[in-house]
């Protein structure tokens, strides 16, 4: 993290010299250039952080020896390599907290980063969340009526999006509801995502051969590096949607499912618990879960259970779910966006 820090400084420096602006706005999480915009140019700074450097959840990572996919486990092993990392972690932190108060109005994308740099920036009054521009708007048109019996999930291949958990907790609804996931509404797992590279391919494998050792490979789709168009046809054939990352900072993804009308079950954490799924208008907008058990249970109430039932309560949720996505829109953040900088004043200094 350090030798990318400096290489950013050294790209603002070459940057300044041919261009000094009056304000400098950050939006890409390269928060050390703001020695060189705010010290060196002399520049008014502002940011848009859309997810942390470092949080304090690293630090609890590594602090707890908890293995992970940004916490590797030859190092959790050791308590040598751990109080190193540690040492490493926390010097990065504190600089990190120096370089972010330099700023003189920022913006953060969830109530999870609003919490993360108001803690490591120490801000107070210059701090506001300015939720991301999500294209809800190409997905309102979609029914709700007439889908099928599919689970989706969307994302990239990465380690963070625990892809087999989605899996394992599949299997676990299909073990606990043979009857009505196989024989009744035949319900399949639908997994469409890029692969960045050789490493995403490799992941796509393992998790093939965990959906074969699971007993489902019948029931799961993997869908890979397929054009827009293709995900918005899975989006107005699903049901329901799926998300598992642990602390997702915002989780657009997810937004993107409600605003097609999927009833969503997302991760217990992060920005999908405090700003997405929260309750809208008093209601429900989706389900929460943490573990194999309350992803599984969530699936069979979102899915088969309203149908099995005849509730339409399943339906109000869809409706519900759409509206609520529209304060994430492209319109709404152009808004909020004007609001800040205008409200901030950094345009007259």
């Amino acid at each position: 993290m350090i030798a990318q820090s400096a290489e950013t400084v050294k790209l603002a420096w070459k940057a300044m010299n041919k261009l000094t602006p009056h304000v400098y706005i950050d939006t890409t999480g390269c928060a050390f250039t703001f020695i060189v915009a705010k010290l060196l140019a002399g520049c008014t700074v502002a940011a848009y952080v859309h997810y942390p450097t470092i949080s304090t959840d690293m630090l609890s990572m590594v602090f707890e020896r908890r293995p992970s996919y940004n916490n590797d486990s030859k190092i959790t092993a050791s308590r040598i390599t751990t109080c190193i990392k540690l040492i490493y972690y926390t010097i990065f932190a504190i600089a990190y907290g120096i370089v972010g108060s330099m700023s003189s109005l920022v913006m953060v994308n969830s109530t999870w980063t609003h919490g993360h740099i108001q803690f490591l920036w120490r801000l107070a009054s210059n701090l506001c969340i300015v939720y991301p521009p999500c294209d809800t708007k190409s997905l309102e048109d979609l029914p709700l009526e007439n889908r099928n019996d599919i689970i989706l999930s969307i994302g990239q291949f990465r380690p963070e999006k625990d892809h087999a958990l989605q899996l394992r907790s599949f299997a676990l609804l299909l073990k606990k509801y043979p009857d009505d996931t196989k024989k009744t509404w035949n319900v399949k797992l639908a997994l469409v995502g890029s692969c960045r590279g050789p490493d995403d391919e490799q992941r796509v494998e393992e998790l093939r051969n965990l959906s074969a050792s699971l007993d489902i490979s019948d029931s799961v789709e993997f869908v890979l590096n397929r054009p827009y168009p293709e995900l918005r046809e899975y989006l107005g054939r699903a049901s329901v949607g799926i998300h598992t990352m642990w602390n997702e900072h915002f989780g657009i993804g997810v937004v993107e499912m409600m605003a097609a009308g999927l009833i969503t079950i997302a991760h217990n954490s992060g920005g999908p618990k405090a700003d997405i799924l929260a309750p809208f208008k008093g209601n429900m907008t989706g389900y929460l879960a943490s573990t194999e058990e309350e992803y599984a249970d969530a699936m069979y109430e979102a899915l088969v259970e309203s149908k099995r039932t005849g509730d339409d309560s399943n339906m109000k949720m869809r409706q519900l779910a759409r509206e609520s996505s529209s304060r994430f829109s492209d319109e709404v953040f152009v808004d909020s966006f004007k609001h800040a900088i205008v409200s901030s004043k950094i345009l007259c200094r």
